[in-house]
């Protein structure tokens, strides 16, 4: 998915490719419950009267009880507050740049977002 009108169209491509798969999305919604099979496996949520039922559930870790978190890496962020466009982006007033994790020596990619240079 590539962005033509700022990253604010990334959710939007996610929800349209969602629902023409038959997904479904639960907007605005609390979620008072995370449903779990037999087997405990999460297999979906409960929110309010609704329910989603789901093959992979994929959710914040304080969404689930503790003993079904297992640590498998780390986020890092940074925010840098620039006084220039980023270089080599033509003076792009915002920019996406993915920078492959094997040039940097890491596992994943570097994703680099710039919204506005001024």
């Amino acid at each position: 998915i590539y962005p033509l009108y700022g990253l604010g169209g990334l959710p939007e491509s996610f929800s349209r490719i969602c629902a023409v798969h038959g997904g479904t999305f639960m907007l605005n919604q609390d979620i008072d419950e995370i449903l779990f099979n037999d087997a405990g496996e999460a297999c979906g949520v409960k929110a309010g009267d609704q329910m989603a039922k789901a093959s992979m559930v994929i959710g914040d870790p304080s969404y689930f009880p503790k003993e079904k978190i297992k640590l498998t890496g780390v986020v890092v962020r940074c925010i840098c507050i620039l006084d220039h466009p980023i270089p080599n982006t033509n003076d792009a007033e915002s920019a996406q740049i993915v920078i492959p994790g094997p040039q940097v020596d890491r596992v994943n990619d570097v994703f680099v977002c710039c919204v506005s240079n001024g």
